[in-house]
């Protein structure tokens, strides 16, 4: 599959400023930490359970804070595997923030985490990925 990217990707569901139906968000790196990173809040109609937002959004941008930390070492990837463990609830309305890192890098491999953040620091999710890098490193 050969697919033309660039970081701002307008129909990205997550990042596409022209896609009126997305998220549009920014992403920004955090050098010290090493770690790409977004804040949003979801909309209520984002919600699974009542006021709580759907795992699956949450999920979603943990995939997505990991692709962009890939990005950031310019190694264009895609996710193979991802595992997510949700440790409080993400409520609708209320800001959090997603941090993702590379772990490790391995020819092609790559293992990669992020965290979902409450107002306060506390983690929300946090989730582990390995991604296959479209070219060799």
């Amino acid at each position: 599959m050969n697919i033309a990217y660039d970081s701002n990707y307008q129909g990205c569901f997550v990042c596409g400023k022209q896609n009126l139906k997305g998220l549009q968000l920014d992403f920004l790196y955090d050098a010290e930490q090493d770690e790409m990173c977004t804040r949003c809040s979801f909309a209520p109609f984002r919600q699974g359970y009542e006021r709580i937002v759907h795992g699956g959004f949450v999920s979603m941008l943990l995939d997505e804070v990991m692709a962009k930390a890939c990005l950031q070492r310019e190694l264009v990837a895609v996710t193979v595997q991802f595992e997510v463990r949700f440790r409080k609830p993400v409520y609708v309305s209320e800001e959090v923030a997603f941090r993702g890192r590379i772990l490790e890098v391995r020819g092609r491999r790559i293992k990669a985490e992020a965290r979902c953040l409450g107002e306060g620091g506390e983690e929300r999710a946090a989730a582990t990925a390995l991604f296959l890098s479209r070219t060799p490193t």
